[in-house]
């Protein structure tokens, strides 16, 4: 293996990859990054509101499970006596909540990747191999 010193002798120009990034790129480039942050965010909080979403379906067969006998429903800090007809209106509610939440999360996704796709695609066409903007690499 040739060393560099050794190579400059010889008299071979070694270029130095460089590739010129205009404030238009950067901008590009900052804005890729911060949608990546936030999509990463929405993943975690789309998890998140699906377990809550899971608990609930479990809490709702617990009260179908319960044949009427006390509930407790908790409620913030502390633990209210209740009906089953009134814990499970209160529990489909929460439900009904969630998976809104669900489904906004969902659509801001949606369409956070398309635009970070309609990016990737540019800048890829800008600088090819000279960047990367896969996960995890």
């Amino acid at each position: 293996m040739a060393q560099i010193g050794s190579l400059r002798d010889a008299g071979v120009q070694l270029k130095k990859q460089d590739t010129e990034i205009q404030r238009e790129d950067q901008v590009k480039i900052c804005h890729f990054s911060r949608l990546n942050m936030k999509a990463q965010d929405l993943k975690y909080q789309i998890k998140k509101l699906k377990e809550e979403i899971d608990n609930l379906e479990d809490a709702s067969f617990l009260i179908e499970e319960s044949f009427g006998e006390g509930l407790k429903l908790h409620v913030g800090e502390c633990f209210v006596t209740c009906e089953e007809d009134q814990a499970t209106s209160y529990v489909e509610k929460l439900q009904g909540e969630k998976q809104d939440d669900l489904e906004a999360k969902q659509d801001e996704l949606d369409d956070c990747e398309n635009e970070m796709k309609n990016l990737k695609s540019y800048l890829y066409a800008r600088f090819g191999s000279s960047i990367n903007l896969e996960e995890g690499e």
